[in-house]
């Protein structure tokens, strides 16, 4: 359960971590990341959104960026800025993937194909997913002052 809202920050804040790439280590990850997000005063409900993208997002760099490879380390930058706005940088030192080449999970021929769902789910759960050009960072985007689309 994410912790209670608070109000946000007088400032904008910066927090640097790192992460094990390793899956048993994704989910303590992101109870620290809800934590510090706790002061931009994110609903419980944008903070659970944020709890299930970034643990994709985490997932992601560690089994596809790193595969699972050990003594790799999956950075994250957490921004929370005095508007309420948070901003989570997760990056692998991995190769990276194209982007522009995810089809659309939901397409009825590819609804047993895996692939490309959790980028998807991060889509449809933070306001904005921006990628690097290389394909191996990704910026995770919550306003909290916008309202929940129904």
């Amino acid at each position: 359960m994410p912790p209670k809202a608070r109000r946000a920050p007088r400032r904008t804040t910066l927090t640097r971590l790192r992460m094990a790439s390793r899956r048993s280590a994704v989910a303590p990850m992101v109870e620290r990341t809800l934590k510090i997000v706790a002061r931009a005063g994110l609903s419980q409900e944008r903070c659970e959104n944020l709890a299930v993208a970034l643990a994709e997002a985490l997932s992601n760099a560690a089994v596809h960026g790193h595969r699972d490879k050990p003594g790799s380390r999956v950075l994250l930058v957490v921004m929370t800025k005095p508007d309420g706005c948070v901003v989570v940088d997760v990056k692998d030192s991995g190769p990276g993937f194209d982007v522009a080449s995810l089809v659309d999970p939901t397409d009825p021929k590819r609804l047993l194909v895996p692939g490309g769902r959790g980028v998807f789910m991060m889509r449809r759960l933070v306001d904005r997913v921006e990628y690097n050009p290389r394909g191996n960072h990704v910026r995770l985007i919550l306003d909290a002052q916008k309202p929940l689309s129904s």
